[in-house]
């Protein structure tokens, strides 16, 4: 079935009455209006196979590609965190996976250092360790004095800093802020009440400009932190009976379908995307318009594969997983297994597209015919309008 993307109802909040000072409140519960295609948003569509020299598994909805400049970071839970170059070659492998010294047992929660190049790797036991921009280990930092469990990390002006999984009962902090050698600089200890719950949901950071947000599926505000320290709320998402509840359920599997889990965050210019997913047995992925406040969602699967609609050049539905900016231009970021892709170029509706750029619809079915269901996944870059 065609999934469509709809405009959401959204409130805005006004501090002082003055545009600049406005907070957008998101009611992500609430959902009515029309349809939107990639081509709306974006004016270019491109593909980059990747290097087939290292084997990397079935994309993984929560582990996201990020771009700076001429390299993509991707984690694989076999591999580690790999380095691509632009046109998808094997860069290298940041560290090595294993118990050993200077090894990492998971590397999903990793931030990039823009400026050093360092690569910051949240390891089990809250243990951050860095690694150098050619996959080297330099040292470790440990946060076990703070307790709790690290959620997510990111960096902010070659500052590190870490949020914690609020619904354990023992994070003592919602985040803190430590410089490279792990010394505090700053805190923010917990205001909410104490609790626990048996189910995994976590937050997230993301940069935009020279600001760091973070977020938490337990609380509504997503807050900014800019690079002389200064913390600012940046929009609010709606509260209500569909955001996760603070308390234990007895059956997770069926009960966490009334809820919606947040799985990530981040911003354009012009709009702000949440991808959420399992509320009322669909995964969504909104965007948020900053200037006239319309709202659309699209539906994705766990596979990855959904999305916006695609009639640049007729090819699969794209799922927004990253951003970056590039030469003033703005992009984003996604993948898309080989299968799926060959899958949807051989198929009646694929033959029957006129798409907005009807020789993109050529090179993309060159492309199809010389990929293997086996390859590894394909880095998708939309650049926006």
């Amino acid at each position: 079935m065609k999934a469509s993307l709809f405009v959401l109802t959204i409130f805005l909040v006004f501090s002082c009455g003055s545009p600049d000072n406005e907070i957008i409140m998101i009611d992500l519960e609430n959902l009515n209006g029309e349809e939107i295609t990639l081509s709306e948003i974006a004016d270019e569509i491109t593909y980059i196979p990747l290097d087939n020299s290292i084997t990397i598994g079935m994309i993984n909805s929560f582990y996201n590609p990020i771009v700076i400049g001429n390299l993509v970071y991707l984690y694989d839970h076999e591999t580690g965190i790999m380095l691509f170059n632009r046109i998808g070659e094997l860069h290298g492998i940041i560290g090595t996976m294993g118990r050993g010294p200077g090894e990492y047992v998971r590397g999903n929660k990793f931030a990039v250092d823009e400026n050093t190049g360092r690569v910051y790797v949240c390891d089990a036991g809250n243990i951050i360790k860095i690694y150098s921009g050619s996959g080297s280990f330099q040292r470790s930092i440990s946060l076990q004095s703070y307790g709790g469990s690290v959620d997510a990390i990111g960096l902010i002006d070659s500052k590190l800093f870490v949020t914690y999984n609020m619904q354990y009962g023992d994070a003592e902090f919602e985040w803190v802020l430590v410089d490279s050698t792990g010394n505090l600089l700053m805190n923010k200890r917990r205001t909410d009440d104490f609790f626990s719950s048996n189910y995994l949901a976590g937050g997230g950071t993301y940069i935009v400009g020279s600001k760091l947000n973070y977020w938490s599926n337990f609380i509504d505000t997503v807050f900014s932190i800019s690079d002389d320290l200064t913390i600012n709320p940046e929009f609010i998402i709606k509260p209500g009976d569909y955001r996760l509840p603070r308390s234990r359920v007895e059956d997770p599997l069926s009960q966490l379908s009334d809820y919606m889990t947040i799985d990530q965050i981040f911003e354009t210019r012009s709009f702000i995307t949440i991808r959420y997913s399992f509320y009322r047995g669909k995964n969504g992925c909104v965007l948020v318009d900053r200037y006239n406040h319309d709202t659309y969602l699209s539906y994705w699967e766990r596979n990855g594969s959904g999305g916006i609609e695609n009639d640049l050049d007729g090819g699969t539905k794209f799922l927004p997983k990253g951003y970056f900016e590039e030469n003033g231009r703005e992009y984003l970021v996604g993948l898309v297994e080989p299968v799926t892709l060959k899958t949807r170029i051989a198929g009646s509706e694929f033959r029957d597209i006129i798409p907005k750029c009807p020789e993109k619809k050529e090179e993309l079915e060159r492309l199809a015919d010389n990929l293997k269901d086996t390859d590894n996944p394909i880095l998708v870059l939309v650049r926006l309008n």
